[in-house]
């Protein structure tokens, strides 16, 4: 049977998951180059090539969260979580802190679990990418020796934290996001977010968000 006409394995588990390649090339068109991805593994850099990354085959989610991710003066963090809502809102609250720290410049990220959206509220404060279709992971094939697209179960949005050392720059970045992801899907920058939510969360709740990391 022809290669192209081989059907995909349905016992691809999530976490093998690789995010979409159309995700990869206008995250490459944004950033430049990836200097870390934090959530990965060796097949999933050959994608993203990323100078470093923390193989989620050797490093538990908590000693990726315990590190620092400043692997680079300027550091530009590419995060693809390929599912779990849980484990995406920790390695997105670390992102924001690192964020925050200084110790990240800017990031782009697949929120492959898209309940994480309604478990981290402060996501609307940045540049979001919503894609018109579902977005198609890969995994790795070792028959075939390459990476192949797959149906997705969910569908998932991007997130783009843009430097925020000058504001020129600022602009800049968020133009080039919008330019890059605009074919993917509807890019949508909340000017109006502030922090009203947190107030509500609260409300909610019974307690403020607390960064889960």
């Amino acid at each position: 049977m022809p290669a192209h006409q081989l059907r995909e394995p349905r016992s691809a588990a999530p976490v093998d998951l690789v995010p979409p390649k159309d995700v990869i090339h206008a995250t490459h068109a944004v950033l430049g180059s990836v200097d870390l991805d934090p959530y990965s593994t060796a097949e999933a850099n050959r994608l993203v090539t990323a100078k470093a990354f923390f193989d989620r085959n050797s490093h538990d989610i908590d000693d990726v969260l315990s590190r620092a991710w400043d692997t680079h003066p300027n550091c530009r963090v590419f995060l693809g979580v390929p599912s779990g809502a849980s484990m995406t809102r920790r390695l997105l609250d670390k992102l924001q802190s690192e964020y925050q720290r200084n110790r990240v410049q800017q990031a782009v990220v697949w929120i492959g679990a898209n309940e994480a959206i309604t478990r981290t509220p402060w996501i609307w404060d940045f540049p979001l990418c919503f894609p018109f279709r579902r977005l198609r992971p890969c995994y790795w094939d070792d028959e075939l020796d390459e990476l192949r697209p797959i149906a997705p179960a969910h569908w998932s949005a991007i997130l783009y934290l843009p430097p925020k050392s000058c504001t020129e720059l600022f602009f800049q970045s968020v133009s080039r996001f919008s330019v890059a992801f605009s074919p993917i899907g509807r890019v949508v920058v909340n000017e109006w977010s502030g922090a009203e939510w947190e107030h509500a969360y609260a409300k909610l709740f019974g307690r403020p968000y607390l960064r889960h990391l």
